[in-house]
């Protein structure tokens, strides 16, 4: 019997649904285990399927069943956590911005603060981590970090990155013009 992660909530698997166009009809009144009920009996009855294009890049519903399993990669964090991932990355991102100057910053060794970028860079939905480690990986020879970024947050930067690349053919004209004003 397949059963779903309880990390993911009743909006997770509402999302899920909608984004993959599972046939699941709901209501606002449902609770996480009518939802959960719902998605896993549709599921079953369409394990030969394949998936629409999707922000989670599942291709098939075995490739569902495998997402649900695991543990929710978009699990909110409480904003304790998100406060202290961000203060980490705060610190390294000025031990960064003073020319990687060990005396400049928070940190006693280098060591430290490889092991707070190996901890935080599994949270790259986080703006000030991809900041953090972008500029880490300016240094050379160093180890470099890519932060992880989950499929719909990815695409979201994909889609504001093309709008911000739009060559709106600004033409600039030089020399002499007059302007009457009446």
């Amino acid at each position: 019997m397949f059963e779903i992660h309880k990390s993911f909530t009743k909006y997770d698997l509402i999302n899920i649904a909608d984004n993959l166009k599972l046939n699941i009809v709901y209501s606002t009144d449902d609770d996480k285990s009518q939802i959960k009920r719902k998605v896993i009996e549709c599921i079953q009855n369409n394990m030969g399927s394949n998936l629409n294009e999707n922000n989670y890049n599942l291709d098939s519903i075995r490739s569902l069943m495998l997402y649900l399993k695991k543990e929710n990669p978009n699990k909110r964090l409480s904003s304790k956590d998100k406060d202290s991932i961000i203060t980490i990355s705060k610190k390294i991102i000025h031990y960064c911005k003073n020319d990687y100057n060990l005396d400049l910053s928070y940190y006693d060794d280098e060591q430290s603060i490889l092991d707070d970028l190996y901890g935080v860079k599994r949270y790259g939905d986080i703006l000030s981590v991809r900041i953090a480690c972008k500029l880490w990986n300016k240094q050379s020879n160093k180890i470099k970090f890519n932060p992880i970024i989950s499929p719909g947050k990815q695409k979201t930067l994909d889609e504001k990155n093309k709008l911000k690349n739009i060559n709106n053919k600004l033409v600039i004209n030089s020399g002499k013009f007059i302007l009457d004003f009446d």
